[in-house]
């Protein structure tokens, strides 16, 4: 799918963002875990949830995924593993989230492909299988897939080797089927694993700790029916009010999450913005003007550096790009340490005007004050990259069109028609 757009729209109006995406595909594959029907609540409809719904069908979830309302209902009493293939394991980095739930659920599993996902660069799978081992499953990885035996599995204290929220909630699938406590040093505390925990807990399971680098859980506890709605999606969030300033508009988004948007919205404020909330619909006033603010300490430029939560999300590092090369004057150093192949996609910036300095493969200078005219682009398969280049388009002169922009699709639904009723010129094309 390719994407039309015209530049020098202002966006206004009002705005839901949608589910979670990272909680549905952590908490969709933990619906292993129960005998008994799940109903999950304000679930996105974007191509990450398609996929993993595909697979579980495929091993014999019944689903009625009723789309008008956002709700899924899961049955997994009768499952198998005789319809599911190579490619399906592969088929995003999303499916290593199902290896947790179903050694719980199975025991021992075959898993025939590595998952799949973005084009962000190398992105170790070791802390998972590390975590597996810790608490006690033999892992035995080929050139053919992988195959793990939880069938000496057992409680445990050890420490996560990467802040990963996918490992952590891995490890706490199998955890709190595992009689004895368990605790899990170092674990990650991002909105979608602490929704994850929640949804665990809101079916009778014991994990103490949430929102905390250590989590508890008190294992070998059954789970009961549960309905659970999931937390809105704090990327979006963030995604429609960097919108509304590159585009001097004002959009009012509800659900907002105020609680979990503290370094989000201080990052803002290095920009010069103060993100305003009325409860809990946040919105940034068009009255206020990008600012680049220096570090200080006789730095005359700013630097963003994602890190892990509670500050900077790695994934959120893309959209603060345009609005640094929206302001009049400035200079900003953007680092994102975690993934080699993370800042590649900014040089598709320069075809518009961006001055944009490749530092190395992790770090990027950008220098505000450039006129930006429209271009054709190429789009990574990076969501928030894909997000940040219409951003970057609504701040051009003309018409952009930004090609292989299907990615938008893992993780905003209904982007392009959202858009366009807060008052954008952007059109899907073939």
């Amino acid at each position: 799918m390719n994407i039309r757009i015209k530049g020098g729209q202002k966006l206004n109006g009002e705005i839901d963002p949608s589910g979670s995406k990272n909680s549905a595909v952590a908490i969709i594959p933990a619906t292993l875990l129960f005998d008994e029907p799940v109903e999950i609540q304000n679930v996105p409809d974007i191509t990450d949830v398609t996929k993993m719904v595909t697979i579980l069908e495929k091993l014999g979830s019944i689903i009625n995924w009723d789309k008008e309302n956002s709700s899924l209902l899961i049955d997994n009493r009768h499952l198998s593993f005789e319809k599911v293939d190579k490619d399906d394991w592969s088929a995003m980095r999303g499916t290593s989230l199902l290896w947790g739930p179903m050694l719980a659920r199975f025991g021992k599993v075959d898993f025939s492909g590595l998952p799949g996902g973005c084009t962000l660069g190398y992105r170790t799978l070791l802390p998972h299988y590390q975590a597996f081992e810790d608490l006690g499953v033999k892992v035995n990885l080929s050139s053919s897939g992988i195959v793990m035996d939880a069938g000496k599995a057992h409680s445990n204290s050890f420490w996560l080797t990467e802040m990963s929220p996918t490992a952590t909630e891995n490890a706490v699938s199998l955890a709190v089927t595992l009689k004895g406590k368990t605790e899990i040093v170092g674990a990650a505390s991002e909105p979608q694993v602490q929704d994850f925990c929640n949804f665990l807990n809101s079916a009778g399971s014991d994990i103490q700790g949430i929102g905390s680098n250590l989590l508890t859980i008190n294992g070998n506890h059954s789970l009961s029916k549960t309905k659970y709605r999931l937390l809105s999606d704090h990327y979006e969030i963030a995604t429609f009010l960097a919108l509304s300033v590159v585009t001097k508009g004002v959009i009012s988004v509800h659900n907002a999450e105020p609680d979990l948007f503290r370094h989000i919205n201080y990052i803002f404020s290095k920009f010069g913005l103060r993100v305003h909330y009325n409860k809990n619909t946040a919105y940034i006033p068009d009255s206020e003007k990008v600012k680049i603010i220096p570090d200080g300490e006789g730095r005359d430029f700013l630097t963003v550096k994602a890190q892990p939560w509670p500050s900077l999300p790695v994934d959120l590092l893309p959209i603060f790009i345009p609005i640094a090369l929206s302001a009049d004057r400035g200079v900003t150093l953007f680092h994102n340490w975690m993934y080699d192949s993370g800042l590649f996609w900014t040089s598709e910036l320069t075809k518009l005007g961006a001055n944009i300095i490749m530092c190395d493969q992790h770090r990027i200078i950008t220098v505000a004050g450039s006129h930006l005219h429209g271009d054709t682009l190429e789009a990574p398969y990076i969501i928030r990259a894909v997000v940040a280049m219409v951003m970057a388009c609504m701040m051009a002169d003309g018409e952009s069109i930004i090609l292989n922009a299907d990615s938008l699709y893992r993780g905003h639904p209904h982007f392009s028609d959202n858009l366009k009723k807060l008052g954008a010129n952007i059109e899907e094309i073939s």
